[in-house]
């Protein structure tokens, strides 16, 4: 019997950042399709480096640390490398990818919310906090401020310290405007808002938009989602749990749906 490859004849654009979008790449194959790798992230520590260090010299006066992203984790402990006698306070993370990264560094977190946006992470995280404790928010440069609002407005407080910054690659332009010049794409996946962003930033530049009004769009969260939408974008698929295994898994029940006998829906 031949195998399952729904996703066969689709080319699929990848706009993750680089070193992060293997296990994507791996899905996309898994199913037949054509992985297209051009990432729209790049990421780079902060110029302030002697801020940061200064604030993270002085992790022990802080109750808790939250990391909202794997991108966090690792920049937070790059960052400690020469400081690993520091004992972290107890820590927050948002989302299973962001747990993961932490325990591979001999961590666990203290609290992880029941859903994986900053809103339910905030409702439940509150809870837990005692009148005038202190919260340090480790994120990058582009990430939303609700997190820190909202701890501001109740008895504890929250600083925020930028751990990385978000740029889009140049050569990376140049890859996308061919790949859609060329009618190269047919489902394009998005992981953040900052890889909209930069997509339609690009798409805008080049006056790229008649190329891609009948693709697949794919958003891994209502986050990102809204982003894409509030760009122009027209999202075609959005999980119900924010992993690249579920965005892939809804992307094939998609183009299964939409074409039960097969081939291309181009």
């Amino acid at each position: 019997m031949k195998p399952f490859l729904p996703l066969k004849d689709y080319q699929v654009l990848i706009t993750r950042g680089k070193g992060q979008a293997e296990g994507l790449q791996t899905l996309v194959k898994k199913n037949g399709g054509t992985p297209l790798m051009v990432p729209l992230l790049e990421f780079t520590l902060p110029k302030n480096l002697e801020e940061v260090q200064e604030r993270l010299n002085r992790l022990n006066s802080y109750d808790w640390v939250i990391l909202t992203s794997k991108n966090g984790v690792d920049f937070l402990f790059r960052l400690l490398g020469k400081q690993q006698h520091v004992v972290l306070p107890k820590i927050a993370v948002i989302g299973s990818k962001t747990e993961e990264a932490l325990n591979a560094y001999g961590y666990e977190a203290d609290f992880v919310p029941s859903e994986y946006v900053a809103e339910r992470f905030v409702s439940e995280f509150i809870t837990h906090l005692e009148p005038g404790e202190r919260v340090l928010l480790a994120k990058g440069n582009l990430a939303r401020t609700v997190i820190a609002e909202a701890i501001n407005e109740t008895s504890a407080s929250c600083d925020e310290m930028i751990i990385y910054h978000t740029i889009l690659p140049q050569e990376s332009e140049r890859q996308l405007v061919q790949l859609i010049l060329n009618g190269k794409v047919d489902i394009i996946t998005f992981t953040s808002s900052s890889t909209v962003n930069h997509f339609t930033q690009i798409i805008e530049q080049y006056e790229l938009n008649t190329y891609i009004k009948d693709l697949v769009i794919a958003c891994i969260g209502p986050i990102c989602a809204r982003t894409a939408s509030r760009n122009g974008l027209h999202v075609s698929v959005c999980p119900d749990v924010y992993t690249t295994e579920a965005m892939v898994e809804e992307v094939v029940r998609y183009i299964v749906k939409k074409n039960p006998k097969g081939g291309t829906i181009k």
